[in-house]
């Protein structure tokens, strides 16, 4: 179970969309989010860093099975 924090995110509405191929997170910002090339790249980096910290135990539990797909 995820642990219970605090939000950081205050009026930010998130959409998840998961399947047995794909899993989709989106943000709806509740301002506009105004970026240098530099610091879109940054959050680019940064999300899929995020990301692939919550799925890493899945693709470990996954080659654990001995599945290939």
């Amino acid at each position: 179970m995820a642990k219970e924090t605090k939000c950081m995110t205050d009026g930010a509405v998130y959409t998840t969309i998961m399947n047995p191929k794909m899993v989709s997170v989106s943000v709806k910002m509740p301002f506009l989010l105004i970026l240098s090339e530099e610091e879109a790249e940054q959050l680019q980096d940064n999300l899929h860093n995020a990301i692939e910290l919550v799925l890493a135990p899945h693709f470990l539990r996954n080659k654990m099975r001995g599945s290939g797909d």
